[in-house]
């Protein structure tokens, strides 16, 4: 085995992380501004709300219109957001397809037992690769299903559902809630632990 090619594909599987991290906490506030917005949209629709104005009906809908804007650009955030999480995916899964190949076709037991710095064997590595891979795919899963049903006429309560849905993800950051743990998940702790001894 490449033990340099190795270090680099944990440094890249821990980089990866990284920024599904980032995207993760980015997604999570533009959802919550979406949704403070599909709050707002009810009550700004019921015209009772600016009958003692003047110019209640222009005012109305120039409100409405910019809230609707608003709106409008959270979601082609949220969208790219997206994108850029299946992007992230596919690095990814092309990375547990070279650490495997790394392996080679016969791994010897003594290659994969080597203990890393940081306390894991190369097994424990490769496997927590793949883990992180099939985490962040089930996830992306999830939220691509969940924001299909997000648009303008999603209800507080609708999105209120869309929001805990997205709220069960593996939640990959640290100290987030990961299938059913109390923190985040046993591959990305040993992942992240490895790649700061590898630095």
């Amino acid at each position: 085995m490449d033990f340099s090619k190795f270090k680099l594909a944990v440094l890249r599987a821990n980089d990866s992380i990284e920024k599904w991290s980032a995207l993760q906490e980015a997604a999570s506030k533009l959802l919550s501004n979406a949704g403070n917005i599909l709050q707002r949209l009810p009550v700004l629709s019921d015209a009772r709300n600016f009958a003692a104005l003047r110019q209640a009906r222009q005012l109305q809908q120039l409100v409405l219109a910019k809230q609707i804007r608003a709106l409008e650009a959270v979601f082609g955030r949220l969208q790219s957001n997206l994108g850029e999480l299946e992007g992230l995916v596919r690095i990814q899964e092309r990375l547990v397809v070279e650490v495997w190949k790394l392996l080679g076709e016969a791994p010897s037991v003594e290659g994969c037992g080597t203990v890393q710095p940081g306390g894991a064997s190369v097994a424990q590595l490769v496997e927590s690769i793949e883990d992180v891979w099939r985490l962040c795919r089930d996830d992306l899963a999830v939220r691509a299903a969940a924001l299909a049903d997000l648009n303008y006429s999603t209800s507080p309560q609708q999105f209120a559902e869309i929001y805990e849905a997205l709220k069960s993800c593996t939640a990959l950051l640290p100290g987030g809630v990961s299938a059913g743990s109390g923190g985040a998940c046993t591959a990305v702790v040993l992942l992240q632990s490895v790649a700061a001894a590898f630095r």
